[in-house]
């Protein structure tokens, strides 16, 4: 069977990366002051900005219909692919892997849904893996099982320094309403739990407590993967809490594999411009050579 990697754009993927490993993404769009902008060939710096500011209107992600779908996998069929596998973002994030789940249950293509319980680091290094693991010759059962694997293995943290965004939106995990939250600050710790929603964690009103609690956290896994770890770093490069907190992980964690990417505007459209996340956990080389 000829089997297609299905993401969408809230996975860290480079363009190199998904033309080596021939991956499909399904590009997730923002409504925001009445028009449609697609994540990816949409999105300009000045517009996510915009976006991610306090006085603008509230930006969504668009839903997906089964129309679309429909259209989407007849075109993958006319290309010879037989077999699907869909790494998805958090279903917390997005209504996205369960309406792929719900359409899957009704369609006669084969087709398997798996969440990232994550966004951003951690799924694309999942699709990273899928990827490398067909070129192998391995079935979508195998790759599942290593993605678990993974996922089980892996932790997203974000360290957001203002949660105007989240009451803007009105994203909060455990249903609390978001007004009662209105004391947490500066620094406010969420993680994406086990459910894939992101949920409270902490609150530090000083930026070395909170440090200190995600180099704790990360500790807690380091000392037994030490050079099978990886730590990925989601933010903006300008946020001079960024780099403090990239310079702290490179000197407690030299074993590790650190790296730096872009927080994807999906994510940040809940968690606000200046919000860091957190990627740790068994780096997925370790997982494709096991």
């Amino acid at each position: 069977m000829k089997v297609a990697i299905l993401t969408d754009t809230s996975a860290c993927l480079t363009v190199d990366k998904i033309k080596e490993l021939n991956i499909h993404q399904i590009e997730l769009s923002i409504e925001f002051e009445g028009s449609r902008y697609p994540e990816k060939t949409g999105m300009t710096p000045y517009l996510r900005d915009k976006m991610l500011d306090k006085r603008t209107d509230t930006p969504v992600l668009e839903p997906i219909s089964t129309a679309y779908l429909e259209e989407y996998f007849e075109s993958l069929e006319k290309e010879g692919y037989d077999e699907f596998l869909y790494i998805s973002l958090a279903n917390g994030i997005s209504s996205l892997p369960k309406v792929v789940s719900s359409y899957a249950k009704t369609s006669d293509r084969k087709i398997t849904v798996f969440d990232s319980y994550s966004s951003g680091a951690i799924q694309g290094q999942m699709v990273e893996l899928a990827g490398k693991m067909l070129l192998s010759g391995k079935t979508v059962n195998q790759v599942v099982d290593q993605l678990i694997n993974l996922r089980n293995n892996n932790r997203t943290y974000m360290l957001i320094s203002d949660i105007y965004q989240l009451m803007k939106t009105g994203y909060v995990s455990n249903g609390v309403n978001s007004m009662s939250n209105l004391f947490l600050r500066p620094l406010t710790m969420m993680k994406f739990n086990e459910n894939g929603k992101l949920a409270m964690v902490n609150t530090h009103y000083r930026e070395k407590r909170a440090y200190s609690e995600v180099l704790e956290l990360i500790i807690s896994q380091y000392h037994s993967m030490n050079d099978q770890m990886r730590i990925t770093l989601m933010g903006d490069e300008n946020n001079s809490q960024f780099d403090e907190l990239y310079e702290l992980l490179q000197e407690n964690f030299p074993t590790a594999k650190i790296e730096k990417d872009e927080l994807p505007i999906s994510l940040a459209i809940y968690t606000g411009k200046k919000s860091i996340g957190i990627s740790f956990g068994l780096d997925w080389k370790t997982v494709l050579y096991e």
